[in-house]
């Protein structure tokens, strides 16, 4: 008895949706040891769901403004099936992102088969899986965190394919489908139940719900999607009555009920403009069409709309019914007053609408394929161009195939602009180094039924206990332990923040450390005070390591800049690049300098400066630096914005006292290695150019003129 092979088809899609669930499973969890994860929210998702494994429900207090639940946040019972893997196999935060990664992936088993039956081609069908595996806007939502609703796309996918296959009748096989499709029966097997594909595209779309509040609307939308384009009604209106049910439930019942006060959602402070309530929100595009148009006519809307359409050629737009079932999600993201809402490819947000834009991508090609195909030739005897009008020379079996390899063609070239695989410009690998391995043991050395007080990005390593919280000011917080990393690029000295630190360690007698290395800090209510250890400071001397741009520019007799090396900003690849400058002292530096990092326009000439210490001069000022080592400073406080500027660069010039702009305070400089010489009087020393490509800043040149 043969075995009959697998088809090259299922074999190219199982192999792109293991090497998307490996790939991207381990991109995110990589952050986990690289302490580049968040309180929000992979550090709250982890407590609640690690404290409902202990039997307390999702019982969060990393939000005590909110509530004392995640429900305070969010209605996302789809929790409730995740807390046995916390409870019997791993309570590892780690495992929430890697399920969040295979659950995206699977994505690509409905949607192959929702393509393949719409364009009748295996091959179109792998061409369309690709292009959404290649969208950075699914990347994002796969690498920014864990997030409930980052389950959505699959589970709505899956939805759909089996409402497909149940609408389909022998008097109208065009199931889902809103236009003509070709002979392609989705049921293979004789045994095929319609029944059960009611069942199963009703249970996936229940658990989409359960992922988040806001996918009640799509749901809405997709009931009356079949009630009024499919006219079955018995189904459609079921499916609009689910999602007003559970619109009312999770808005009215389940969020207040967990908010403090028995308030309503946090997160209609975003939509103030259009209403006080989520149904005086949704209802405002009625009630008040001329403002909501104007709220959406804005260049960052038309950028986030860009997203989601220019990687798949336009093609959603020609789908335009399927297109409208993005509607919710994409009136809360251009509506909001938040613009990171906007940020379709750093964040989450697209989270519930790249399932429809994909299909609605499909149904362009579908459709756009069956206007080709009407301009073929009628007969083999006639001219491919007769008549003076032009004709389509491609048979019609491969249009769709033709059309899905333009659209993979664009999603490529847009992925190596805007993508997170390796295969982008912008791939961004997270280092993992012994400084990270000193964070980890010091939060595994804290009790764990001690109340503790971290900063953000330290949070999820220590958020299995009972109380938690974010480092946000002086220590008023009624806990036991506090654990932060003043090395940390995230740990910015933005309006004196660690300055402040240092102020209330000082001042404060009721808190100790406990253990003090490489930048971090354990400290103890009612521990002994005493002096910070040298251990504290080694993260202060580093040579530069392999890679570094060499400089050679002496600032008086003092300080000699030796090198430097730009990072792009991990939590947002479009925000402001850093910088690390390598520093030796000549001499013992007479005074405490500071070192103001300019910002340059497209000329070169000082258009902004810093305005506080950067992190390192806070804790090891220049009048500490020793003589011939070398003291790495990572400059990460910037006052600017420079996502509307192409072109810019940065300086640095070393200062008397703190006014950057009076050239006579500052130190001469004398450059040796031949760069771009000083500005302002020979007291500016430019640095690194950069130019933004597709808006994210890559360096362009540096000071040796490279």
């Amino acid at each position: 008895m043969s075995m009959r092979r697998p088809a090259w088809p299922s074999l190219v899609l199982t192999f792109l949706i293991i090497l998307y669930a490996a790939l991207f499973g381990l991109l995110a969890a990589r952050a986990y040891p690289a302490h580049e994860t968040n309180a929000l929210d992979l550090g709250n998702y982890d407590q609640a769901l690690w404290n409902a494994a202990q039997g307390n429900g999702l019982s969060l207090t990393l939000l005590p403004n909110l509530g004392t639940t995640r429900f305070a946040l969010h209605a996302e019972p789809i929790l409730f099936l995740i807390v046995p893997i916390y409870r019997f196999v791993t309570d590892d935060p780690r495992v929430l992102l890697w399920l969040q990664a295979v659950v995206i992936a699977l994505g690509g088993l409905p949607l192959y088969g929702l393509a393949r039956r719409r364009l009748a081609s295996d091959w179109a069908a792998l061409a369309i899986v690709a292009a959404y595996f290649l969208l950075p806007a699914l990347e994002s939502v796969t690498l920014f965190e864990f997030h409930a609703v980052g389950l959505a796309p699959t589970l709505l996918l899956s939805g759909l394919y089996f409402l497909d296959r149940a609408l389909i009748t022998p008097g109208d096989p065009r199931g889902l489908w809103p236009g003509r499709i070709r002979p392609l029966p989705a049921p293979a097997s004789p045994h095929h139940s319609r029944k059960s594909d009611w069942v199963l595209g009703g249970l996936f779309l229940l658990l989409a719900l359960s992922t988040k509040e806001d996918i009640s609307l799509i749901v809405f939308l997709v009931g009356l999607y079949v009630l009024v384009l499919r006219r079955r009604w018995r189904p459609g209106l079921a499916l609009a009555v689910v999602g007003l049910a559970w619109f009312y439930v999770a808005f009215y019942v389940v969020i207040p009920a967990h908010r403090s006060g028995g308030a309503g959602s946090a997160y209609t402070g975003f939509f103030e403009a259009l209403g006080d309530t989520p149904l005086e929100i949704a209802l405002s595009p009625l009630r008040m069409p001329g403002k909501v148009l104007a709220l959406l006519v804005t260049p960052a809307n038309l950028r986030a709309l860009l997203m989601l359409t220019l990687p798949l050629a336009f093609m959603p737009l020609a789908g335009l019914p399927l297109f409208v079932l993005t509607a919710p999600t994409l009136a809360i993201t251009l509506l909001s007053n938040n613009p990171l809402m906007r940020e379709l490819e750093t964040y989450h947000y697209a989270a519930p609408a790249v399932a429809f834009v994909m299909l609605a991508a499909v149904d362009g090609i579908g459709r756009l394929a069956g206007m080709l195909a009407g301009l073929r030739p009628a007969s083999p005897a006639e001219p491919a161009n007769s008549g003076g009008r032009a004709r389509w020379p491609v048979p019609a079996r491969f249009t769709p195939l033709l059309l899905s390899l333009l659209v993979l063609a664009v999603s490529l070239g847009y992925h190596c602009y805007r993508g997170y695989s390796p295969l982008a410009r912008s791939f961004y690998w997270s280092a993992v180094t012994s400084h990270q391995a000193v964070g980890d043991a010091l939060a595994a050395s804290i009790p764990p039924d001690a109340p503790l007080v971290a900063q953000a990005e330290l949070v999820p390593l220590a958020s299995h206990r009972p109380w938690i919280q974010i480092w946000r000011g002086p220590f008023d917080e009624p806990a036991e332990y506090f654990l932060l990393d003043v090395a940390h690029p995230a740990f910015v000295n933005r309006d004196g923040a660690q300055e402040g630190l240092v102020s209330d360690m000082a001042q404060d007698p009721t808190v100790g450390p406990v253990a003090t290395r490489d930048g971090y800090l354990l400290l103890q209510r009612g521990a002994p005070r005493r002096p910070t250890t040298p251990e504290f400071f080694s993260f202060v001397y580093a040579d530069p390591p392999p890679g570094t741009v060499p400089v050679s520019a002496a600032f008086g007799d003092v300080l000699q800049l030796v090198g430097y090396e730009t990072q792009r900003n991990y939590a947002n690849r479009e925000a402001e690049p850093l910088v690390t400058l390598y520093w030796k002292a000549l001499a013992p530096p007479p005074e405490d300098y500071f070192i103001a990092i300019f910002l340059l326009d497209e000329a070169g000439q000082p258009v902004g400066v810093t305005q506080y210490q950067q992190q390192l001069t806070v804790w090891w000022p220049t009048s500490r630096w020793e003589p011939g080592r070398s003291v790495r400073l990572l400059a990460n406080t910037f006052p600017w914005w420079t996502g509307d500027r192409r072109d810019f660069g940065y300086g640095v010039a070393v200062v008397r006292g703190s006014d950057a702009w009076d050239v006579a305070s500052r130190l001469p400089v004398v450059r040796e290695d031949g760069g771009l010489g000083p500005l302002d009087g020979s007291t500016l020393l430019p640095l690194v150019r950069f130019n933004r490509v597709a808006g994210i800043p890559y360096a362009a040149g540096n000071a040796a003129g490279e």
